[in-house]
């Protein structure tokens, strides 16, 4: 395969297509990296046999091409699909989208059956469910995908799930984080002090910038003892989704004049988001269980300073002190902001570290020797 021209599949093992517009969405990114490298990209999803979408393909570029195909059943976001329809695509190598999802040993047992070049990448081996007993009901379920990842080569988005897979026995696991599309972010056009007068912001405060939606995993509450703490000098800027945590949230923001250093503005298109980013003095992440941490780079290549609490996701993409600040709790990330640290070198470690282009090297190295 070495030279040549290769079509690789990405294959979603889960549910559907993110199409939010307001994330960095992966597999686009990975795509125009291999196509920059000579290679052609097969996206699939797997889809209800009643989507209108279910059946058809859309070419995003004459080398990378959408496909959408039905799966035969479907558990929450988990899906079964028929994978012999793969093989009716041309594809030459399987990317396998695995993480926790319970069709990964049928997915990796039809390739290794078919004689299928393949891996598997990797961000989390746990559910993320915000509630305790059905983290604990998947863990259980998905845990047979070990034995799966122990028959084939895995690529991880983190060092931490690298140590972990490697400690259930997983030899081949190994390191390729997650890449940013940089093409896709804006470049500002006008000043800081033009731009948050666009967006409404005062000139007298240091804005403290939050994307996560309102749901317990991503731990958006945390927000309230950090206003508390920061003071009225401080504009914490919240940028997410409704969810299950809603009514909770607005109840607590709308609780006490302490708060009032609290601006909540929803869920926003990835191109605003990108503004807020470049007039922030701080971007903050709650979330101890980070899988890798998407908005974490985006803000890192605005050159803002990131302070995030321990998780796997932040620990491997920011060197603390260096390009960012990691902390253990709330209280710490309130004294870090309050010190008035800041670093210069976040958008050099995305660059150097993070794009697209060397994880997609990762992959065609281990293709094509």
């Amino acid at each position: 395969m070495k030279n040549r021209q290769m079509n690789i599949g990405y294959i979603h093992l889960d549910y559907g297509e993110w199409t939010t517009g307001s994330y960095n969405i992966q597999e686009i990114g990975l795509a125009k990296a291999l196509e920059q490298m000579g290679h052609q990209t097969t996206i699939v999803y797997w889809m209800s046999p009643k989507d209108r979408r279910c059946g058809t393909e859309v070419n995003t570029t004459s080398n990378i091409k959408k496909v959408y195909l039905p799966y035969k059943r479907k558990f929450v976001h988990h899906v079964w699909p028929d994978f012999s329809l793969l093989l009716t695509l041309g594809i030459d190598v399987y990317h396998l989208q695995s993480d926790n999802l319970l069709c990964v040993p049928e997915a990796v047992n039809f390739c290794l059956k078919h004689g299928l070049k393949h891996y598997c990448y990797v961000g989390t081996v746990h559910s993320s469910s915000p509630r305790a007993i059905s983290r604990w009901i998947m863990d259980k379920l998905s845990s047979r995908n070990f034995s799966a990842f122990r028959k084939t080569k895995v690529f991880c988005k983190t060092p931490a799930v690298v140590n972990e897979l490697k400690q259930k026995g997983v030899t081949s696991a190994e390191w390729a984080p997650v890449g940013l599309d940089t093409d896709i972010i804006p470049l500002a056009t006008s000043s800081k002090e033009r731009q948050r007068a666009e967006l409404k912001l005062p000139e007298d405060k240091s804005i403290v910038f939050l994307v996560c939606a309102l749901r317990p995993d991503k731990h958006p509450m945390d927000i309230f003892p950090l206003a508390e703490r920061l003071g009225d000098k401080y504009l914490l800027v919240h940028a997410g989704a409704l969810w299950m945590q809603t009514e909770e949230y607005m109840a607590k923001l709308k609780s006490s004049e302490k708060y009032s250093n609290i601006l909540f503005i929803g869920k926003l298109p990835n191109e605003k988001i990108h503004a807020y980013y470049e007039v922030a003095d701080y971007v903050i992440n709650f979330n101890p269980n980070e899988i890798f941490g998407m908005a974490i780079l985006e803000a890192m290549y605005h050159n803002v300073t990131i302070v995030a609490r321990h998780a796997p996701g932040p620990d491997c993409i920011i060197e603390n002190g260096r390009s960012g600040f990691l902390c253990n709790s709330v209280e710490e990330i309130a004294q870090t902001i309050l010190s008035g640290k800041k670093v210069q070198n976040a958008r050099k470690r995305i660059i150097e570290y993070f794009t697209w282009e060397s994880t997609a090297k990762k992959f065609l190295d281990y293709i094509q020797h």
